[in-house]
């Protein structure tokens, strides 16, 4: 059965066997681990998986696709495919075989962000992740501070977890060609510093409204938040920067000493 991709879900669908080789092998998937893949599409990554002897998870919206893949259950017994929206996935009620799990996933680059989201916020129950999305993304995912990259994507991803990106992909692998070069990326959760935030809701408002003002210093930024009255002096050496020129220890700080004088 051959599948036509719909534009509304942002398939791009990989063809290629070597890549989808090389993206596995990225995660290394060992026997008696539980990974979840997102989007698995018509199945190239799957298969790959499968044949390392974990449990995998094979979550795809498509209905069209679950009929592909429900074909692949019959020769690895240890796949299970779930027809669900990521984003409304709670790993946590998945009953895997063991947790914390891994991810892995060919991201539709319309809702990289949304998901990237959704896996920090079940940071604990995951180990890492070996996700493909547009080099674009990827370069802000791994951005440093005083760069055009930068911003609040970079923060809250680092403040998450390790990010490294691996390799790129081009457009020819896939079907249809994107417009765009891919890049795969590997995330760690094992060193997240989200212990050292005193209050997650609070670091990520005080990092989405600041780079929200990217090109005002921290101080005016602070002020069009309405949480500039009465900073304590610990943080007068950040106010005259701007959010770009911050690192996230800064930020970690920052956020802290202001969440602690409310």
């Amino acid at each position: 059965m051959k599948l036509q991709p719909k534009k509304s879900l942002g398939q791009n669908f990989l063809t290629d066997p070597n890549t989808a080789r090389r993206i596995v092998r990225a995660l290394d998937p060992q026997p008696g681990e539980s990974i979840v893949e997102i989007g698995a599409g018509t199945g190239m990554l799957t298969r790959y998986l499968e044949a390392s002897g974990a449990e995998i998870i094979a979550v795809e919206i498509d209905k069209r696709a679950i009929t592909i893949l429900n074909e692949l259950t019959r020769d690895f017994p240890n796949l299970r495919i779930l027809q669900h929206d990521i984003l409304h996935i709670d790993f946590r009620s998945l009953g895997l075989r063991t947790l914390p799990c891994r991810i892995i996933g060919n991201l539709p680059y319309y809702l990289t962000s949304q998901i990237l989201f959704h896996l920090f916020d079940q940071a604990d129950v995951i180990t890492d992740a070996v996700l493909m999305m547009q080099k674009e993304v990827a370069e802000r995912l791994v951005a440093h501070p005083r760069t055009k990259q930068y911003g609040i994507l970079s923060v809250m991803t680092q403040v998450y977890c390790d990010v490294a990106m691996l390799f790129t992909v081009p457009p020819t692998v896939f079907t249809p060609r994107p417009q765009v070069t891919s890049a795969v990326l590997h995330l760690s959760f094992e060193n997240s510093r989200v212990a050292k935030i005193r209050d997650i809701d609070a670091f990520r408002r005080i990092v989405r409204g600041t780079f929200g003002k990217r090109r005002k210093t921290m101080l005016n930024c602070l002020k069009y938040m309405k949480i500039a009255d009465e900073l304590p002096d610990s943080l007068t050496q950040y106010l005259g920067r701007r959010p770009e020129e911050l690192t996230i220890d800064d930020f970690i700080f920052l956020a802290n000493e202001i969440t602690t004088n409310d």
